[in-house]
C-alpha cells in the first residue's frame, strides 16, 4: 500500500505513464504547480502590503503580476488538456479506421480461402488462378496498410532511414502511371504525362520516393470525377527537379487546407467518394520529400480540383 501511495508521488513517471509526455506538460503537474504558485504569491503579497502598506503601487504591481502568471499557468495546463483531448481523439480515429480498412481484405481472404475449398472451383484451374490473385492482392492490401504504420511509428521515434542514391524520377513516374492502368479505367480517366526532358535525375531516397509519387498518383485517381484527365509534368528550376500533378476533382475546402498534410486527414466533402487507406498518404509524403531535402505544397479550389507539387535537388 505504502509502495503504491509513493508510486502515485512520483509525477514524472506518472505523465510518462499516463499522458506520454514530459513533466512540464503534464496536466496533474501544471495542476499543482498553478496551486503552489497562486499561495506564494498570495502570502508574497501579504507580507509585501504589510511591509510596504504605504505604498499601494507595489501592490498592485504584485497583484498584477501574480494574476499574470496564474492566466499563463492557467492557459499551458488547458493546453495540455487539449493535447490530451486530440490524441484521444485520434487514437480513437485510427481505430475506426484501420478496423475497417483491414476488415475489407480480411473478408476477401476468407472468401477466396472458403472458395478454394469448394469442390467444382478446386477442379477448375482457372478459377483457382483467379482466387489466388485475389488472396494476393488483399494480402499485399493488408502488407500496405501495416507498412504505413509502421512508418508512422518509425517517423514519430526518429528511426527513420533514409538511403539517398541518384535515379531517374521520370521512369519512375511512368512505371508507376502503367500500375495504374486498371484503377485508371475503372473511373474512365486517363493520365496526360509530359516532361522537358526524357530523364531528370534527382537525389533522394528511390523506394520511399516512389512510395510518394504512388500517394499523390493514388489521392488524383480517387478523387477525380469520372472520365477525367489527371495531368502529370516534371521540370527542372533552379537545380531543382519538380513534379506536378493535377487533377479535376472535388478539391479541397479552404477552412481545412492547413490540416492536409496531417495524420488521418479526411475532408468534409469526400464524405461521397470511396475512400481507401488511412489517410496517411500525405502525410508520408511530406516527411520523405521533407526528408530528401526537398519541399512539398499544394493549391486547391472546392469543385473544381487539387494541385500538388514537390521539388527535389537535381543532379547530372
Amino acid at each position: 500500500m505504502l509502495c503504491g501511495f509513493l508510486s502515485k508521488l512520483n509525477l514524472a513517471r506518472q505523465c510518462r505513464e499516463d499522458f506520454n509526455v514530459s513533466i512540464w506538460r503534464c496536466p496533474t503537474f501544471l495542476f499543482i504547480l498553478m496551486g503552489a504558485v497562486v499561495m506564494i504569491s498570495i502570502l508574497t503579497a501579504y507580507f509585501i502590503s504589510n511591509k510596504y502598506g504605504q505604498e499601494p503601487e507595489m501592490t498592485a504591481l504584485l497583484v498584477l503580476f501574480t494574476t499574470a502568471i496564474t492566466f499563463t499557468i492557467g492557459h499551458i495546463i488547458v493546453r495540455s488538456f487539449s493535447l490530451v483531448v486530440e490524441a484521444n481523439h485520434l487514437k480513437s480515429q485510427f481505430l475506426n479506421i484501420a478496423s475497417h480498412q483491414l476488415l475489407t481484405p480480411l473478408t476477401a481472404l476468407k472468401w477466396s480461402v472458403n472458395a478454394l475449398d469448394n469442390e467444382t472451383i478446386a477442379s477448375d484451374a482457372g478459377k483457382q488462378k483467379e482466387m489466388l490473385g485475389i488472396l494476393q492482392e488483399n494480402n499485399n492490401k493488408m502488407i500496405n496498410l501495416v507498412n504505413g504504420l509502421l512508418d508512422i511509428s518509425r517517423m514519430e521515434n526518429g528511426k527513420v532511414r533514409m538511403s539517398p542514391e541518384k535515379f531517374d524520377i521520370v521512369k519512375t513516374v511512368k512505371k508507376l502511371v502503367s500500375l495504374k492502368e486498371n484503377e485508371l479505367a475503372k473511373k474512365q480517366n486517363k493520365v496526360e504525362f509530359s516532361s522537358e526532358k526524357d530523364s531528370f535525375w534527382v537525389m533522394a531516397d528511390p523506394a520511399r520516393t516512389k512510395m510518394a509519387v504512388e500517394h499523390l498518383i493514388d489521392n488524383a485517381i480517387q478523387y477525380s470525377r469520372q472520365s477525367e484527365s489527371i495531368f502529370l509534368n516534371i521540370k527542372e528550376k533552379d537545380g531543382r527537379v519538380i513534379f506536378e500533378i493535377q487533377d479535376k476533382g472535388i478539391g479541397i475546402p479552404a477552412r481545412e487546407r492547413k490540416r492536409i498534410f496531417g495524420k488521418f486527414f479526411r475532408a468534409r466533402n469526400a464524405s461521397d467518394v470511396q475512400r481507401k487507406g488511412l489517410g496517411l498518404g500525405l502525410f508520408l509524403a511530406k516527411f520523405i520529400i521533407e526528408a530528401s531535402g526537398g519541399e512539398i505544397n499544394f493549391e486547391s479550389e472546392e469543385g473544381v480540383g487539387s494541385k500538388f507539387w514537390f521539388s527535389l535537388p537535381a543532379v547530372n
